[in-house]
């Protein structure tokens, strides 16, 4: 069969970065291709990904109204282009990954799908479908909805599709009948041994021409986050599971090979969390020589000294924490399972040791009030890190803090599928955008939000992270130097 997946259209709406390349979807084009299907990986805002380049998010819901007014603009460019590439693709089955806040994008490419090539079945999946799989099947063009981790059910759906099995026999599946009743199949257990699965097939993606070394070195070694944050959904679960350091070690050198790849990004929620695996692996890196450079995210209370210099003497060049607040009651709020010491301690340690290190940061949390949105700011100036980013808290559903939010009279439980089209993402659940926390007029709010993006802006732009970020990419820089004239471009937008 002719696959086509399908990863819909928001950066090139925003302008914003677009880093990367739609891992989930190559993971099951690797497993429809193995099994002798012809599988296409679509991913809309490549189509001029190498014109996304601006990283300065502080003006994020502003860029969020450019996507909401494409994605109700029937006029734009982009829905052409997909239908024109639709149509060249002429797929037997259309698959598209769907996440909560570009729905309404993933809505209206199936529309025009479907307006097109009636007969072919669509099907959702992603964080959003998992979660909301009714929801999801109100949509008309909307055929089938596949939950959770699909690699093991991909092709018991195209079975389905075939004709050679019935449609009972498809785990994890969702659908309705001729008479709209709706029927949840059973949902199996999520994959144990994840070395099993094929290497994300990168080949699959279309206009690869458009996605550098760097896009293609993102890299998922575990599946899963034992921890409790209440604003997470834990799409892939509790359960730590990881691949063994060789099938991590096999990955990374294909693609070393096959791209050119010297900057790698392991997307794990919690890299560091099992310490004998990341030694193992950083021994690995080392004792093959890979000579390759690589971030990752984790947590402060699982780096320690030894820990770190071992990551930095096998190319660690970045490391990630989410710190999210300078309130200690906000922090105890979050659940997260972190003291202000050990973010004090992995601050330290990371300065130290001249690792680069990104902090996290979010506000306009329920119950913050002024003084914790402003001790956010100066915990961030205290700790120093050479990248903080501010994010506005996000509610979505299915979390323990979403869920304080509807508690608090400040989150709608439930809204129509017109509400994700009308509403800026960053709204999409808000009983009143204007009222986001208990503590603060809309006024107060506004004039504390610019002041907090304007700190964190003029931070991230002092020449001295400017140059240290720069010398940590040094060594991707004299391998491939198209790198370094990317960089060049973000830097002055940054500074724009």
């Amino acid at each position: 069969m002719n696959i086509l997946f399908i990863d819909p259209p928001f950066k090139r709406f925003t302008r914003l970065n677009n880093p990367y390349f739609p891992l989930g979807l190559t993971y099951l084009a690797a497993v429809c291709n193995k099994n002798g299907h012809k599988t296409s990986v679509y991913e809309v805002d490549a189509i001029e990904k190498s014109k996304t380049i601006d990283v300065d998010a502080s003006h994020e819901y502003q860029r969020l109204e450019l996507y909401r007014k494409g994605v109700n603009d029937l006029c734009h460019p982009i829905w052409k282009e997909i239908v024109d590439t639709i149509i060249d693709q002429d797929p037997d089955v259309v698959g598209i990954t769907v996440i909560t806040t570009k729905i309404a994008s993933a809505i209206r490419t199936a529309e025009l799908i479907k307006k097109e090539l009636k007969d072919v079945p669509i099907v959702f999946g992603g964080p959003h479908a998992t979660l909301f799989p009714e929801q999801c099947l109100t949509i008309d063009s909307v055929d089938y909805v596949l939950r959770g981790e699909c690699e093991n059910v991909i092709l018991q759906f195209l079975s389905f599709v075939e004709g050679n099995i019935e449609i009972n026999g498809v785990n994890n599946l969702s659908y309705r009948d001729k008479n709209g009743k709706l029927y949840h199949n059973l949902m199996i257990n999520m994959i144990e041994n994840l070395d099993e699965i094929p290497f994300p097939d990168r080949n699959s993606l279309l206009f690869k021409e458009n996605y550098s070394s760097e896009d293609m070195g993102v890299i998922m070694a575990t599946r899963g986050c034992p921890y409790n944050c209440t604003y997470c959904a834990h799409i892939f679960g509790q359960k730590l599971r990881k691949r063994s350091v060789d099938n991590v070690i096999k990955e990374i050198k294909e693609v070393n090979k096959s791209y050119g790849t010297i900057q790698f990004s392991f997307k794990d929620d919690t890299f560091t969390i099992n310490k004998e695996w990341i030694t193992e692996l950083c021994q690995s890196i080392i004792d093959e020589r890979l000579n390759i450079d690589w971030d990752c995210t984790t947590r402060a209370n699982l780096l320690e000294d030894d820990l770190i210099k071992f990551m930095k003497n096998a190319g660690c060049n970045d490391i990630r924490l989410g710190i999210e607040t300078g309130s200690q009651r906000v922090l105890t709020e979050t659940k997260k399972g972190i003291t202000f010491k050990d973010i004090d301690k992995a601050a330290e340690l990371l300065n130290k040791n001249k690792v680069l290190w990104t902090g996290y940061f979010m506000y306009g949390l329920p119950t913050e009030t002024l003084n914790d949105m402003l001790s956010t700011v100066q915990f961030m100036e205290k700790l120093n890190p050479n990248y903080a980013v501010l994010g506005l808290y996000n509610p979505f559903p299915k979390t323990e803090l979403f869920d304080k939010g509807v508690e608090l009279g400040l989150l709608n439980k439930n809204v129509n599928i017109n509400h994700f089209f009308n509403t800026n993402p960053k709204d999409y659940y808000f009983i009143d955008p204007d009222k986001r926390i208990l503590g603060l007029d809309r006024e107060k709010f506004l004039e504390v939000e610019k002041r907090m993006q304007g700190i964190f802006s003029k931070h991230n732009k002092k020449f001295n992270n400017l140059l240290i970020r720069a010398i940590s990419r040094k060594n991707s820089y004299l391998k491939n130097p198209k790198l370094l004239g990317r960089d060049i471009i973000k830097g002055f937008n940054l500074l724009k």
